[in-house]
């Protein structure tokens, strides 16, 4: 990976974002960014954009008319990309566990980029217990204890998210008159041992390896708010109550482990004068950005 005195940042979801590009020396030669994150449930899709130089004050530049390929490991095609909008290519093929595949971008502005990596295997959440944790300083909190089992003979990289749907609710005189219903991604307290960043602060994503537990049964623990309140004042009653909560256990590659604790470095030293530089990894060669793959599993509570 070529030396980077500047930093990128690329966003993980489909949407267009701020990004910060490496300055490599020269200051008018763009390269192509890649994002693509790809899982079983659906099929190729892939963002291609360009870099701007550090001096450059225009607009990232979505690219739409790039030949966006995807090979097997043996660099037969599987198919090519169709453009959609606004930068995003997608397929109609949908990844298979174990197997490794490469992406191929082509543009005659810009230098020919290629990346490759692999889906691994689904986990198998066994069980998810809860208890509630009464804290009137820092607020009730629901201890999640969820339990797998992590693979033999194998390294294993993971990340861990939790969304919940809420409901708000408003009556008088027995009428409803607001009502609102959303989903929300929690923010956790990652309480357990396996996770480098600790306890504090509350985190959207956790991210750890299997080190501490490899090919054992393990039981992750964590921590989200349970912000669940009731009031009645004037005739009126509401209430806000989590209905349903999913926990996501993805089990993923050690590219995009790489790239998600990068940026994730990147995003606590933005703003911050005395931090220490943090370049975001990235696995595309001859350009920026990330194609991995990750293999979800999920559990309803």
């Amino acid at each position: 990976m070529n030396r980077l005195l500047f930093l990128l940042s690329i966003s993980l979801a489909y949407i267009s974002c701020e990004k910060v590009i490496p300055f490599d020396g020269d200051v008018n030669t763009p390269k192509l960014v890649i994002n693509s994150i790809f899982q079983s449930d659906s099929s190729f899709k892939v963002h291609v954009s360009s870099s701007r130089s550090v001096i450059d004050t225009a607009s990232f530049k979505n690219i739409d008319d790039a030949i966006v390929t995807i090979k097997d490991r043996n660099e037969n095609i599987i198919e090519t990309l169709n453009h959609v909008e606004n930068g995003f290519y997608k397929g109609q093929t949908f990844p298979q566990e174990n197997q490794t595949y490469i992406l191929e971008v082509n543009h005659p502005n810009y230098a020919n980029i290629t990346a490759s990596d692999s889906l691994p295997s689904p986990i198998t959440i066994n069980s998810v217990d809860t208890s509630t944790i009464i804290d009137p300083i820092n607020g009730n909190r629901l201890q999640i204890s969820m339990n797998f089992d992590d693979p033999e003979n194998t390294q294993n990289y993971y990340l861990i998210e939790t969304y919940s749907v809420n409901e708000y609710l408003v009556i008088k005189n027995s009428d409803t008159t607001e009502y609102e219903l959303d989903t929300t991604k929690q923010f956790m307290v990652l309480t357990d041992e396996v996770f480098q960043n600790g306890g504090s602060p509350w985190r959207e994503q956790g991210l750890f390896n299997d080190l501490l537990f490899n090919g054992q049964n393990k039981t992750l623990e964590l921590e989200i708010p349970n912000d669940s309140w009731s009031g009645s004042e004037d005739g009126y009653d509401w209430s806000y109550q989590t209905l349903t909560l999913r926990l996501y256990l993805h089990n993923i590659t050690l590219s995009y482990y790489y790239y998600r604790t990068s940026l994730e470095l990147f995003q606590n030293a933005s703003g911050n004068p005395f931090a220490q530089p943090v370049q975001v990894f990235s696995n595309v060669e001859n350009g920026f950005g990330v194609f991995a793959g990750s293999q979800i599993s999920f559990f309803d509570l």
